[in-house]
C-alpha cells in the first residue's frame, strides 16, 4: 500500500522548474519557435533620444547585466540550439543584451521590439511583431530581445530575470501569440 501511495504522489506532484527548463530546451531543440528575452540587468531607465542606437556612448548594462547576457548565449550554444535569426529593439540595453549573448554582427534591430507605450495592454503589441512570428518558419528558432512590458503584454505575466518566453502564432491569423513554454536562463 505504501508503495502504491508513493507511485501515486509522484504522478500527482507538480512539475519542478527543472524539469520544465528541460522540457523547454528539448521544445527548442524541434525548432521554428520564437523566443522572448527581456534585456540584462541595467542601471535604470534609458531616455528616448534621436541618438536611442548609439550605445558606444553609454553603459547600459550593469556588470553583473552583461555577465548575464554572455551567460545566456552560452547556454545556448551548449545546448545546440539553433537560433537563425537574432532581433532587438533599438534601445541599448536590448541591444547590447543580444551583441553580447549571441554576436555582434548577428544581431538585427527592429523598431515594432522597442518599449510599448502604456504599459502591458494586449491592444498595444505591434503588428509587426505578430507578422514576424506568424511568418517564421525557420529549422532553428528566432530570438527577440525586447521590454519586459512587451513581453507582459503577449504572456500576460511579467518575465523574471533571466526567464525567456517560447511563443508561436496564434490560432487565427492577427491574434496574439500563444506561449507554449517558459525558459528559465539565469
Amino acid at each position: 500500500m505504501a508503495v502504491i501511495l508513493a507511485l501515486a504522489l509522484t504522478a500527482i506532484a507538480p512539475i519542478t522548474k527543472g524539469s520544465a527548463t528541460e522540457a523547454a530546451w528539448a521544445r527548442l531543440n524541434q525548432g521554428g519557435y520564437t523566443i522572448l528575452l527581456g534585456f540584462a540587468r541595467s542601471p535604470g531607465g534609458e531616455p528616448l533620444r534621436p541618438d536611442i542606437g548609439d550605445c558606444d556612448k553609454r553603459k547600459s548594462l550593469t556588470d553583473r547585466g552583461i555577465q548575464e547576457a554572455r551567460r545566456i548565449g552560452m547556454r545556448f550554444a551548449a545546448r545546440a540550439v539553433s537560433v537563425d535569426a537574432v532581433y532587438s529593439g533599438e534601445f541599448c540595453r536590448a541591444l547590447q543584451t543580444a551583441q553580447l549573448g549571441f554576436g555582434k554582427s548577428r544581431v538585427e534591430t527592429k523598431a515594432y521590439l522597442n518599449s510599448i507605450v502604456g504599459g502591458a495592454d494586449p491592444n498595444d503589441i505591434p503588428p509587426e511583431l505578430i507578422t514576424a512570428v506568424e511568418e517564421f518558419y525557420g529549422a532553428g528558432n528566432q530570438l527577440m530581445v525586447t521590454h519586459p512590458e512587451l513581453i507582459r503584454a503577449i504572456s500576460g505575466t511579467m518575465p523574471r530575470v533571466g526567464e525567456a518566453v517560447i511563443i508561436a502564432p496564434a490560432a487565427t491569423p492577427g491574434g496574439i501569440p500563444r506561449v507554449v513554454n517558459r525558459l528559465l536562463l539565469d
